[in-house]
């Protein structure tokens, strides 16, 4: 099996990941997109970027939602009024970087001619790269959190039965992190 990352000339990352692969990592990234998205307007950078720099939402709470909350954490853990008043001026734009990222991820994978290839093959520059490194973070973080996913519960998770409903989405949370692991490793050189 060939990696799904490689190195290639002047900084470009080669990707390289069966179709299935690439269905799997598109239908994860616009699921990102929508939980990032629901009930919040994402800024598409085509307004006027004063009124969006200017643009002040209220104070808002911590998210009910635990991948939300983990991939929106709160600034100040011990006090609920600053926390508020933090996300007030960093959480949409948080959330658009985010959205973004996943955006970039669909957006290469769409563009790629995977029909005839039978898989993914294209190559990422430095900036693409990043996107797709931030992107496969963040759907790990949301796996995580629908798992209750801990550090240090490797044992926990290696010895689930066949038969448990939560194995799949765990060897795609593990997956991704392979993943992860060879963009790394690739961007890196």
């Amino acid at each position: 099996m060939s990696r799904p990352f490689r190195a290639g000339r002047h900084g470009v990352v080669h990707v390289d990941i069966p179709q299935y692969g690439a269905g799997l990592l598109a239908s994860l990234a616009r699921q990102l997109v929508e939980l990032l998205s629901d009930g919040e307007a994402v800024r598409d950078g085509e307004g006027d970027p004063l009124e969006e720099i200017l643009t002040i939402d209220e104070p808002r709470e911590t998210p009910e939602d635990p991948a939300l909350r983990r991939l929106l954490p709160d600034a100040h853990r011990d006090d609920v009024e600053a926390a508020a008043e933090f996300r007030r001026y960093t959480e949409r734009g948080l959330r658009d970087a985010k959205v973004t990222d996943a955006l970039v991820v669909v957006d290469a994978i769409g563009a790629s001619d995977g029909e005839a290839t039978g898989g993914l093959e294209l190559d990422l520059d430095a900036q693409q790269a990043r996107s797709w490194m931030r992107c496969l973070t963040d759907m790990r973080l949301t796996l995580a959190a629908r798992l209750e996913v801990k550090a240090g519960d490797e044992d926990y998770w290696a010895g689930l039965p066949e038969t448990d409903d939560r194995l799949p989405v765990y060897e795609i949370y593990t997956w991704l992190g392979y993943l992860l692991e060879t963009l790394i490793a690739a961007a890196s050189h």
